[in-house]
């Protein structure tokens, strides 16, 4: 599989440094010029690099090499990681995630899902192995590439300040990488934004963030309601808009001693993202014992859990409108994914807790009123259980198991390991993005 590894960061690629060390090099830009420099240039790149560091009281660390590869090559970097028998589609993830609903069900693997975001998705990336920056050239306009090169600089003072490893360590499940992420891209993604528009002589505080928020969500709202698009690929572009967000109002109320305690501490979940930044944290409130016992014959092949992004996806899938989809999402107290393999089949039970039975009650109705015969669900009491099946009588057997006798944990807790990313990782700037200019302003 593809895994991007989220606490790695990188592609230990060779890189080759443009310009630094270079005592012929021409001196660095200044603002002004940094706003519509040309990238591949030493004096562009030293000057933005200083410029950022200056803002971010980040002065004195070591500048990263950047490298530029064409389209194609990267292409074939990405594939050259793939390991072919994770293609087939045939491993129990996958199965599980389509029957889900969290892969499109015409998604050939897991692992080509997450190649194609990588590969069609990504504008540059920072490799935190070897402190160095890579460049997709697809011929940016202007802006949009000193945002891209900044956004990179960065991920590299983020590692410098903070040691981007330290912070995503305890990031085990889907969700908890989806909160981590939401401050590393959401700071990177505020943090070169903001740059910009002061090198470009705009006073941040004239300027509608909440405009350019609103923006950014409306577009991931409505990705997340098309069945086409694999869900996970809308958690993998969160952080660049719900994260965003949340590291904006962060900033902007506490600054930079603000921006510092939240790589200190980043939200455990998505459900707290959303929420957005002062909000009270939802308190998961979950069993360790999270399924029913299982079928005889099935064992346990990954655990995780999803968040709350996931059910507001869901919902969004089954019809619900977004107000409403949010609400319920944002009532999300804890969640589960058990995938098991049983004989020749998967079985998928997603458990969902919420704050009270009727919300619980929302998620099951709609999956059911969906029609969808893979899938059934059931309330039970504040929890949703979603199962899915790949056949109809294995999933009535599932569905049928009494779930109030949860005697037998599936894992020791002791011994438990969540599956952990499963949308792309961090340290990358998107291409679903774009940075207003001039940007909306207060009136």
């Amino acid at each position: 599989m593809l895994r991007v590894p989220f606490v790695a960061c990188a592609m230990a690629f060779i890189t080759v440094a443009a310009g630094c060390g270079d005592d012929a090099a021409p001196a660095p830009l200044a603002p002004p010029d940094l706003a519509r420099c040309d990238i591949t240039t030493s004096a562009c790149q030293r000057g933005i690099y200083n410029s950022v560091a200056a803002m971010l009281d980040a002065s004195g660390y070591r500048m990263p090499s950047i490298r530029t590869i064409s389209v194609d090559q990267h292409a074939d970097e990405v594939r050259s990681r793939i390991d072919l028998d994770d293609l087939t589609g045939e491993d129990a993830e996958t199965r599980g995630l389509r029957l889900i609903g969290f892969l499109p069900s015409a998604s050939e693997s897991l692992t080509a899902t997450q190649a194609e975001y990588w590969i069609t998705q990504v504008a540059a990336y920072y490799s935190r192995s070897n402190n160095s920056i890579t460049v997709i050239d697809r011929d940016y306009d202007d802006g949009s590439a000193q945002v891209i090169l900044a956004h990179e600089f960065i991920h590299s003072i983020q590692d410098s300040q903070f040691d981007l490893n330290t912070v995503s360590s305890g990031a085990d499940t889907e969700d908890r990488v989806i909160g981590v992420r939401s401050v590393i891209e959401g700071d990177a993604v505020h943090s070169s934004f903001a740059w910009y528009y002061e090198v470009s002589g705009i006073a941040l505080e004239d300027i509608d963030w909440d405009e350019i928020h609103a923006d950014g969500t409306t577009r991931l709202q409505e990705r997340a309601a098309d069945v086409e698009i694999a869900l996970l690929d809308t958690a993998s572009s969160f952080p660049y808009s719900y994260g965003f967000q949340f590291m904006t109002n962060t900033t902007l109320a506490e600054g930079l001693t603000g921006r510092a305690e939240a790589f200190g501490e980043p939200p455990a979940t998505a459900a707290e993202v959303m929420r957005g930044y002062g909000m009270i944290a939802p308190v998961a409130d979950f069993p360790s014992v999270a399924h029913p016992a299982p079928i005889e014959g099935s064992e346990i092949a990954i655990e995780n859990r999803f968040g709350a992004w996931y059910v507001y996806g869901t919902l969004r899938r089954q019809g619900l409108e977004h107000e409403d989809a949010l609400d319920v999402s944002l009532s999300w107290e804890g969640d589960e994914l058990a995938i098991y393999r049983g004989g020749d089949e998967v079985i998928a039970v997603w458990r969902v807790r919420f704050d009270d039975a009727a919300t619980a009650s929302i998620l099951s109705d709609r999956v059911n009123d969906a029609g969808d015969g893979a899938r059934s669900a059931v309330a039970f009491g504040d929890d949703a259980f979603v199962f899915a099946a790949e056949s109809s009588d294995t999933l009535v057997a599932w569905a049928s198991q009494p779930l109030d006798s949860m005697t037998a944990s599936i894992v020791p807790k002791a011994e438990r390991r969540m599956g952990g990313a499963v949308s792309v990782g961090t340290c990358l700037q998107t291409l679903d993005f774009s940075v207003p200019s001039p940007p909306p302003l207060l009136h």
